[in-house]
C-alpha cells in the first residue's frame, strides 16, 4: 500500500511541473483529455471513416470508472496504513469514517454511471463491438486490487484464481503490483485483528458471559410467552431448542470453528463478538465511531454487490449470453462472481 500518505491525507511527496501553474496543468488536462481515443469506424472497409458515435460514450464512462476505482483504492489504503502504523486506532476512527464515507459516495456514483450505459441500445453497442475485441473491463487491474484489498480470496472465486491473474493476465509492472497486494493484509484482516484487540481490551465486564445469560433469558422468556398463547410444552421446548442451537454457533468455540471451516463465517470468533458488542452497546461514546465504521463497511460491501448485479443486468442486455470481448463467458460469467 503506498505508505507516503500521512494520518491527514497528504501525500508527503509533490512533483514539481515544469509549465507554470493553472487549471490545466495541475489537473493534467492536456494528457487526461487526449487520452480519449476511439478506434472503430462507421464504414468497416475504410480506416479513414469516422469512429462510431457511441464508442466515444462508452471510452468516457469506463475511463471515469478507472479514475473513481484509483480514488477509492486511494481512501482505503489510508485506512489501512492507520490500522497497520497505529497502535491506537479509537483516535483515528473519526478520520477513518470520514474516508469510508466518501467511499459509499463513491459506489454510489459508479452505480448510477452504469445507468448511463443503458442510454445505449444492444444495436448502437454492437456497432463498435467488434473493434474494441480483445479488451475487455475483465481486464481491469485497479479492480482485481480492490478485490485483494478489501480480502477477496481464492476460495471465493469461482473461476479464474489469482494465479491467472498474476502468471496469466497481467506482466510487468501490472503483475508487481497485485503480488506487492497480495504480500499486505487486506482491510478485512487488518479489521479483525483490530476487533480482536477491542474485545481483548474491554475488561470491565465479560461480554460472552453477559450475552450467554442474556440470550438464555430471551430464550426462556419466548417458550413461557408461548406456552401462556397455548402452545403445548413439547412443541415450545422444541423451538426453543432450535433457537438455543442457532446461538450457540456463535458462542460455542466448537461450532464456531465448523463454521470457519465451511466458510460460512470469515471473522474469528472473538473478532465477531467484539463487532456483536459494539453493535449491542453502540449508544456508549466509547462504541459510537467503531459502530459507525462497521455500518459503512458493510454499506460499501452491499454496494460494490449491487454494482456487480446491475453490471450483470447491463451486460445481458447489451449482448445476451454471447462471450465477453475479453474470451469469458460473458453474462455466465458475471454470474457467478456476483454470487
Amino acid at each position: 500500500m503506498n505508505r507516503s500518505i500521512s494520518v491527514n491525507g497528504v501525500d508527503d511527496h509533490s512533483k514539481a511541473t515544469k509549465e507554470p501553474l493553472n487549471y490545466t496543468s495541475y489537473l493534467g488536462l492536456n494528457k487526461l483529455l487526449s487520452s480519449l481515443q476511439c478506434v472503430s469506424h462507421i464504414d468497416p472497409t475504410d480506416n479513414c471513416s469516422p469512429p462510431v458515435h457511441d464508442e466515444h460514450f462508452f471510452i468516457l464512462i469506463h475511463q471515469v470508472f478507472e479514475l473513481w476505482f484509483k480514488g477509492f483504492l486511494y481512501e482505503i489504503d489510508s485506512i489501512r496504513n492507520i490500522f497497520s502504523n497505529s497502535s491506537n486506532v479509537m483516535p483515528l476512527l473519526f478520520h477513518i469514517n470520514q474516508r469510508l464515507h466518501r467511499s459509499v459516495g463513491i459506489w454510489k456514483m459508479l452505480i448510477d454511471m452504469l445507468q448511463q450505459l443503458e442510454t445505449m441500445t444492444p444495436i448502437e453497442f454492437l456497432a463498435f463491438r467488434d473493434f474494441v475485441t480483445p479488451a475487455s473491463g475483465f481486464q481491469s487491474l485497479q479492480f482485481r486490487l480492490i478485490e485483494m484489498t478489501l480480502g477477496l480470496t481464492d476460495i471465493f472465486r469461482k473461476s479464474y484464481k489469482t494465479d491467472y491473474f498474476i502468471n496469466t493476465m497481467f506482466k510487468g509492472k501490472q503483475r508487481n503490483e497485485l503480488k506487492q497486494v497480495l504480500k499486505e493484509d487486506s482491510l478485512l484482516k487488518l479489521v479483525e485483528r483490530w476487533l480482536e484487540y477491542v474485545y481483548d481490551s474491554t475488561t470491565s465486564f465479560k461480554f460472552l458471559d453477559v450475552f450467554t445469560s442474556s440470550v438464555e433469558s430471551f430464550i426462556n422468556h419466548g417458550k413461557k410467552q408461548k406456552i401462556v398463547n397455548g402452545v403445548d410444552i413439547e412443541t415450545a421446548e422444541r423451538e426453543a431448542e432450535n433457537i438455543r442451537r442457532q446461538f450457540s454457533s456463535m458462542i460455542d468455540p466448537v461450532e464456531y470453528e465448523k463454521l470457519l471451516d465451511t466458510q460460512e463465517r470469515r471473522l474469528s470468533q472473538k473478532a465477531m463478538l467484539a463487532a456483536l458488542m459494539i453493535s449491542l452497546y453502540h449508544p456508549q461514546p466509547c462504541f459510537q465511531q467503531a459502530y459507525q465504521m462497521l455500518g459503512l463497511l458493510m454499506d460499501i460491501d452491499a454496494l460494490i454487490a449491487s454494482w456487480r448485479h446491475k453490471h450483470i443486468l447491463l451486460v445481458q442486455r447489451q449482448i445476451g449470453r454471447k462471450p465477453g470481448t475479453g474470451g469469458t463467458g460473458g453474462f455466465s460469467y458475471l454470474h457467478q462472481t456476483a454470487k
